[in-house]
């Protein structure tokens, strides 16, 4: 998939030093039901986002799809190319594993291809019951919402702060960040099972009370940078708050300190169609090139490519294909495209992905992926159509 900056998962394997250490920790399930989940949606974004995705039906990356991970074995993601080491391994994916895994990848499988990326020890179980909730391992929503009605952290936010709960609960928030020279905003809709939705495809989050005092959320999948933020308030309706006027603005996300998003509150919901792919996104795409390094029986093949208005790819090179959406014709939600005559490449290559992860179009952005054929590829954004 292209435009999506995937090159992070690149600059933390470079960094990154190969650790022989496996670090101990609780991970049976009554432990990791009660892990942090705000600490793994995090780790989940700073480590591992550029590289997989969760749920059932988006795309592989650079790495499989990881949904349903805790119910097959190592290596038997379907239509994903492994190394010969993970798809010769046959256990069962259980938390332990991935937690040693993901601390030392070549230590635990030797000869696989995911570099070693020094996620914090303490982080590890936290991500862990991260993605078993998020790839639909295992199904604590159930739970979670029972905990709600019996006494817990959040029914507690629902009686003590009962203001703030109906805010939150009952309307939409409207968030606003500057984008170069203008602005760009998403709406976000708080739902009693812990859960953050919007008015645009893709968008998903998590809320929840940390040490009974702070109300604290992530959003993930946002258009455009930071692509995702975290925040932690006290549980306050803010002062002379009404509907449709901004509130004070956050200061959000470890690393965007001069960083701040406007905030306003919306009645009711749901609300119209905002913020969904890039602002500039087609346009880009039509009026710029996309070369590809596309690996071919060992050598590096290159295709300038140009993706038209009228649905078909030309190149350079004489490479041809076509490209289309998915999904409903207002709202189509995948982008897939086929390649045909690539020198030395018979038959087609092909790729489709969510157009949610269509981010960041910028002359230079440079990325790593995989055609569903196995052949991988570098591509890079080129100015203008020479």
């Amino acid at each position: 998939m292209f435009l999506y900056t995937r090159f992070r998962c690149v600059v933390f394997a470079l960094a990154a030093l190969s650790s022989s250490v496996v670090y101990s920790q609780d991970y049976s399930l009554q432990a990791l039901k009660a892990a942090d989940a705000i600490a793994g949606e995090q780790t989940w974004q700073q480590y591992c986002a550029f590289c997989h995705t969760l749920r059932t039906g988006e795309a592989d990356i650079t790495g499989p799809n990881l949904a349903l991970l805790f119910k097959r074995k190592v290596g038997t993601k379907e239509g994903f190319k492994y190394s010969d080491a993970m798809g010769k391994d046959q256990r069962e994916w259980t938390p332990k594993l991935f937690a040693d895994y993901v601390q030392n990848p070549v230590g635990i499988i030797p000869g696989n291809a995911m570099p070693a990326v020094n996620i914090p020890a303490d982080k590890v179980q936290p991500l862990t019951a991260y993605v078993m909730r998020k790839s639909g391992s295992v199904d604590w929503d159930a739970a979670a919402k029972t905990t709600q009605s019996t006494g817990g952290l959040d029914a507690e936010l629902r009686d003590k702060k009962p203001e703030f709960w109906t805010l939150y609960m009952d309307n939409a928030v409207k968030f606003t960040l500057p984008y170069e020279d203008r602005t760009y905003s998403f709406v976000a809709y708080f739902n009693e099972d812990g859960t953050v939705t919007g008015n645009n495809r893709g968008l998903t989050g998590i809320w929840r009370m940390r040490d009974k005092r702070k109300f604290c959320f992530a959003i993930e999948r946002i258009a455009v940078h930071p692509y995702e933020f975290m925040h932690c308030m006290q549980p306050k309706v803010p002062k002379n708050m009404n509907f449709g006027e901004p509130v004070e603005a956050l200061k959000v996300v470890k690393g965007f300190d001069d960083f701040k998003m406007g905030m306003m509150f919306l009645e009711g919901r749901p609300h119209p169609l905002e913020g969904d792919a890039h602002p500039d996104y087609w346009t880009f795409l039509f009026n710029n090139t996309m070369r590809y390094e596309i690996r071919v029986n060992k050598k590096k093949v290159i295709v300038d490519a140009r993706f038209n208005r009228d649905n078909t790819i030309d190149s350079l090179q004489g490479v041809k294909g076509e490209w289309r959406t998915e999904g409903d014709v207002k709202n189509p939600d995948k982008m897939c495209y086929t390649l045909n005559g690539v020198p030395g490449v018979e038959g087609q290559l092909s790729e489709c992905f969510a157009l949610v992860l269509m981010f960041n179009p910028r002359v230079g952005a440079r990325w790593p992926a995989r055609f569903e054929q196995g052949n991988t590829y570098w591509a890079e954004v080129t100015e203008g159509r020479p």
